[in-house]
């Protein structure tokens, strides 16, 4: 039977599961919510390369990506940031749907399944 590790655990979820080599990301958002779409964009996918590293995977293991948006008009200000970030020829599966989100103030939050 495997086991299930939980890593930065709250009151109603945890930052990252690992289960059976994969590894689970709850969805990420920016910390600065003053930033526009693209700053919030690459501060969340700085966030995704440190949970990774911290359980031995990296965004070249990313199996699945779910991009919300809280409006597609930040929809090129996003793949800006993402295809700065995306290693090229390990691109994963994705995507990206607008979706109104907890806060108005955020306009990025990605969900991520990598291997380990």
């Amino acid at each position: 039977m495997s086991s299930i590790q939980r890593y930065h655990v709250g009151p109603r979820l945890c930052e990252t599961v690992v289960h059976n080599n994969t590894v689970y990301l709850a969805g990420q958002i920016a910390e600065d919510l003053a930033k526009n779409a693209l700053g919030q964009t690459e501060e969340v996918l700085a966030c995704i390369d440190r949970l990774l590293a911290e359980v031995g995977s990296e965004k070249s293991k990313i199996l699945q990506v779910t991009i919300f948006l809280s409006d597609m008009s930040d929809y090129d200000a996003m793949n800006q940031a993402w295809s700065a970030w995306v290693p090229q020829g390990h691109t994963p599966a994705r995507a990206t749907v607008q979706a109104k989100l907890a806060d108005p103030r955020y306009l990025v939050e990605m969900t991520v399944i990598a291997a380990l």
